[in-house]
């Protein structure tokens, strides 16, 4: 799968490159196209990120664990594992959880090894908790824009920062060991905005996100990649950095293209048939589609290779096992063993729903009622 030169404009060969891996086929394809084409280069800043979601099927994670292997081993480029995290900080005077990160390593998360990537919905419904409400096709998929989106730009601040200063991530939180959360007063806040949700209910979807650590620990870059990394700030221009976002969408489902486009709004972005969008200092591209690369072609690629994800290739058990967006044809044909209560295992979504679903009688909600 040859992917020839893609850039709309030259100097875009000459910023930073950032492969946006998703953990799936499509993903995978482009980047390992890209690695034995050369297209990437670690003295260019290039780095390769996946979001944990927790909530990913445990062949998911072999995959993701092998590709980062095979990135930094074979081909010297660094590869990042993040997850969305909250912390305990004072904001507008008074103490609330806020929104971060951290990276993790390769491993699954134990006593032992606490900063190894979660794999039991841990993340997940930490931002449900933090939230108070479910992701939904009515507030939409919040759960890819904390998890994915905004946390893949919190990483980027930081790893240009390190790239020009050298600067770690630094500790995020207060001192304590205890929350210092003042419910009375957060539930005022609440109040004032318009909330009307009862204070226990409130609290009690606020409950998980409240336990979780009250602070973000200093963290290392090096630590978590085998890629020896170097300063270089031959990109920083002005202090506004641009760079290239590499995205694996592919040629036979232009409608996620069209999406991105609707959602980014821009005058830039006129024509979705060159495969490359704008959104301000971020240039995307999506060279699968540029180069009309299907899902045909995908199997291909990784027909010829000795390794690869071991799921079924209707999509059924990839990112997130029992999404939503998935749709009742593609869910209905979802068969796992799982027993534990984690994402694999149906009982863990319903729990879910259930304990974070709003109740609009215990509410005490006025609801419409039918009209015959």
């Amino acid at each position: 799968m040859t992917l020839k030169s893609y850039y709309l404009e030259e100097y875009h060969s000459k910023i930073p490159h950032i492969v946006k891996f998703s953990g799936g086929r499509s993903s995978g394809a482009l980047l390992f196209s890209m690695l034995k084409q050369g297209l990437l280069r670690a003295d260019r800043g290039d780095v390769i990120v996946f979001n944990n979601t927790s909530a990913e099927h445990k062949k998911t994670y072999e995959f993701v664990m092998e590709c980062k292997n095979r990135s930094e081993e074979e081909y010297n480029i660094p590869f990042f594992i993040l997850e969305f995290q909250t912390y305990e900080d004072k904001v507008n005077g008074m103490y609330d959880r806020v929104a971060s990160y951290k990276l993790v390593n390769c491993k699954p998360y134990s006593k032992n090894n606490p900063n190894g990537y979660h794999t039991k919905g841990e993340v997940f419904e930490e931002v449900i908790s933090w939230q108070g409400y479910l992701p939904s096709l009515m507030r939409g998929r919040t759960c890819t824009k904390k998890m994915k989106m905004d946390t893949t730009v919190n990483f980027l601040g930081d790893w240009f920062m390190y790239k020009e200063f050298g600067l770690d991530l630094s500790r995020l939180g207060h001192h304590g060991t205890k929350s210092r959360i003042d419910k009375e007063l957060k539930f005022l806040k609440h109040k004032k905005n318009g909330g009307s949700v009862p204070f226990d209910i409130y609290f009690d979807k606020k409950e998980y996100c409240y336990s979780r650590p009250v602070y973000r620990p200093e963290q290392k870059f090096q630590e978590y990649t085998k890629v020896k990394i170097e300063q270089n700030d031959i990109f920083i221009k002005n202090k506004e950095i641009e760079y290239c976002s590499l995205i694996g969408f592919r040629a036979d489902e232009p409608q996620r293209l069209v999406k991105m486009k609707n959602r980014i709004n821009s005058s830039n972005n006129d024509d979705i048939e060159i495969a490359y969008l704008r959104e301000n200092n971020e240039h995307i591209y999506m060279p699968l589609v540029q180069f009309g690369i299907t899902q045909e072609d995908v199997k291909t690629f990784w027909d010829n290779q000795n390794w690869g994800l071991d799921l079924p290739y209707d999509g059924s058990l990839g990112n997130c096992v029992y999404c939503f967006m998935k749709g009742g044809s593609k869910l209905s044909k979802i068969k796992t063993t799982e027993t534990e209560l984690t994402p694999e295992n149906i009982d863990w979504w319903i729990y879910i729903e259930q304990k974070y679903q709003r109740d609009l009688n215990a509410e005490k909600r006025v609801t419409r009622t039918k009209v015959e």
